[in-house]
């Protein structure tokens, strides 16, 4: 009697064990059901509040609306607090960093360069930030090599005493078969 009373409550054990463990999946489910419907509406163009805790994936689509909308300091928040996705921040870095380098070409023709550079500048540290995370992304590199190639980072550093010959040498280009670039 002792063993059939011991079967029993092993038995309900493992049934509450389960119904326990099936709530957890159900829950899981839901959650990641939800934040589908989240990407799709707000890939549809529908604005759609998603939370801090909702998965990387949706936190991502959201960034990529907010980008889409010009409203680029919220998406650069939403970018902050992709820390445990790196490929979702990364893509999110790369519209934001494509964002700032159109309005950037946009007014570069017209406008002085004292207000195209900074937004040239953010483009370029956004690509930095994303290269940084994929380095494999050929779009995000030869984005900054054009960036970089419209606005340059900073001034040379002036000469210092002694170097004359050395600066004079550096700008000489080094030819094939000719030592130091000297005729």
């Amino acid at each position: 009697m002792m063993r059939w009373r011991m079967r029993e409550l092993a038995c309900a054990g493992l049934a509450a064990a389960a119904l326990v463990a099936e709530a957890a999946c159900g829950a899981g489910w839901w959650r990641m059901a939800s934040a589908n419907r989240a990407i799709a509406a707000l890939a549809a163009g529908n604005d759609m509040a998603v939370g801090h805790d909702a998965p990387a994936r949706a936190q991502a689509a959201r960034g990529l609306f907010l980008v889409r909308q010009h409203r680029l300091e919220e998406a650069m928040a939403v970018a902050e607090r992709l820390d445990n996705d790196a490929a979702a921040r990364a893509a999110l870095l790369y519209a934001l960093g494509n964002a700032h380098m159109r309005r950037g070409l946009a007014i570069f023709a017209d406008a002085p360069i004292r207000e195209v550079a900074p937004l040239i500048n953010q483009a370029k540290a956004e690509y930095r930030l994303s290269l940084q995370l994929r380095p494999d992304n050929w779009d995000a590199r030869f984005n900054y090599d054009v960036a970089a190639s419209l606005v340059r980072d900073q001034d040379p550093p002036p000469p210092k005493k002694g170097d004359e010959l050395a600066r004079e040498r550096a700008l000489i280009p080094d030819l094939p078969g000719v030592p130091n670039g000297l005729p």
